[in-house]
């Protein structure tokens, strides 16, 4: 894996590389960096928003916008909130999120914080 092949060049040299494909790839941290190359587990995803996916009052559209977040999660590992507002979201709901959530101002707030869940553990270090 990555450790033996970094071992393998040496600690000096795998650490220049290591550092040199972080910042290539814009990543915050190490978390960040491996979570985006591996993706998230889908379980864990579901998880984070399973109060969503349960929620009956929720349309059809809202309940595939969060299962569009576990698909992006589940592919890239880490998202934004602010690409909620973009592709392929934007094609549920041209008024993004706000608008595909009007009236429910609780539900939009509970995606955005579990979105920061995400993101907080991967700053405390787990993936």
């Amino acid at each position: 894996g990555l450790e033996t092949t970094l071992v393998e060049i040496g600690e000096d040299e795998g650490q220049a590389l290591l550092a040199g494909l972080i910042a290539r790839s814009e990543a915050p941290s190490l978390a960040h960096f491996v979570r985006g190359m591996v993706g998230m587990d889908r379980a864990a995803a579901q998880a984070a928003f399973a109060g969503f996916l349960t929620d009956e009052s929720l349309s059809g559209r809202q309940i595939r916008f969060v299962e569009m977040i576990i698909d992006q999660l589940t592919a890239r590992g880490v998202m934004e909130a602010s690409a909620l507002y973009e592709a392929p979201f934007s094609n549920l709901h041209a008024g993004g999120p706000d608008s595909l959530f009007g009236g429910k101002e609780n539900v939009i707030e509970g995606i955005f914080e579990a979105l920061e869940g995400v993101q907080s553990g991967l700053i405390t270090g787990a993936l």
